[in-house]
């Protein structure tokens, strides 16, 4: 005969399904012979009986599943099996979420139910009630379950800190981790390259006697920082042909500088709910720029490397705007209509 309250669990967090079971005996009331929990001596499986068919048993008609859903849950095939079995025979179901588990890790059966993360504390009142439906106990007092309850959220930190994480990883994990170690590396090698550019280039002046070779010198770098700021700035005015609307474009830059835009709806609606349709914008009850659109992402990325880079050169830049009389400043139409031709 099934026992009332199945705990499914993996036997490497046996630490925290003790607090759980002590939790519901002891908190709650439920009885110490409703519950079913297989690592717990007391609670498992007798003595002289086969351990796969017992837990079969105890799967036929338990009233309430506690799913403890760790890494190690996941990874345990009897485990999936328990939580399978019980999803067939449609058991009303209790899923606990232990970190570093994250609510996007409740996938496949279980996709879609709602689950408590194991440190919830308003979760357990609802499973409180739960059980007081279904097995129709004395419960303790409101006081004992309160004190017991703060008591059980208290002693999670030491467990939890011992649970470990997954031991295998999916393969498009697996992958994703891969390309950000290659472009961390290509971009150690960049930067590495940079430094020894530098350290070459200071040996030289430090060799340089003549006035004349020394000017040469920082008008190379000049070069190259006019070169880099140009480059920005046309990769910037590519997005107009992305948002196919120079004033959709006027808007995005307004929206990022806080300039002040009023749409033209007589002359520029087509353009603007074309731009919409695409979720580069929203309109309606205050018109604004969706920045977590991807393209929309990667043009404040290109805006934000700009204003840094004006920062961080504009004496070199400076120099250049006042010799071809060129605008400098990102945030202004000028410099707007100029680099971007808007």
């Amino acid at each position: 005969m099934s026992k009332s309250v199945f705990i499914s669990h993996a036997v490497k967090d046996k630490d925290l399904v003790k607090e759980i079971v002590d939790l519901i005996e002891e908190g709650m009331g439920v009885p110490e012979e409703e519950i079913f929990c297989s690592s717990l001596n007391g609670y498992g499986i007798p003595s002289g009986r086969n351990f796969v068919t017992y837990i079969k048993e105890q799967l036929l008609e338990p009233k309430v599943v506690i799913l403890v859903l760790t890494p190690a849950y996941f990874e345990s095939k009897f485990c999936l099996s328990e939580l399978g079995a019980a999803w067939i025979k449609s058991h009303e179901i209790f899923p606990i979420l232990v970190p570093p588990l994250k609510y996007s890790d409740v996938k496949d059966v279980l996709l879609g139910t709602q689950v408590a993360k194991v440190d919830d504390d308003i979760k357990y009142n609802e499973l409180f009630e739960t059980l007081i439906v279904a097995l129709a106990f004395a419960p303790k007092s409101r006081t004992k379950w309160d004190t017991k309850r703060r008591a059980f959220l208290k002693a999670l930190g030491p467990i939890l800190s011992k649970t470990a994480g997954p031991t295998v990883v999916a393969a498009t994990d697996y992958q994703e981790k891969i390309n950000q170690l290659a472009e961390a590396q290509a971009e150690l090698d960049a930067s590495e390259g940079e430094i020894r550019r530098l350290k070459e280039r200071l040996a030289a002046t430090e060799a340089l006697k003549d006035r004349d070779q020394v000017a040469a010198l920082g008008a190379d770098d000049h070069a190259e920082v006019a070169e880099r700021f140009d480059a920005l700035a046309d990769e910037i005015k590519e997005f107009k042909s992305v948002l196919r609307s120079r004033e959709v474009m006027k808007f995005v830059l307004c929206d990022h500088y806080d300039k002040p835009y009023k749409i033209d709806w007589y002359w520029n609606r087509e353009e603007f709910e074309a731009a919409a349709r695409f979720g580069f914008i929203a309109l309606g009850d205050g018109e604004r720029v969706i920045w977590s659109k991807r393209q929309m992402k990667s043009l404040k990325a290109k805006l934000d490397e700009l204003d840094g880079f004006v920062a961080e050169h504009g004496k070199e830049l400076q120099a250049a705007a006042a010799e071809f009389d060129t605008p400098l400043d990102p945030e202004d139409q000028d410099f707007w209509e100029f680099h971007y031709e808007l």
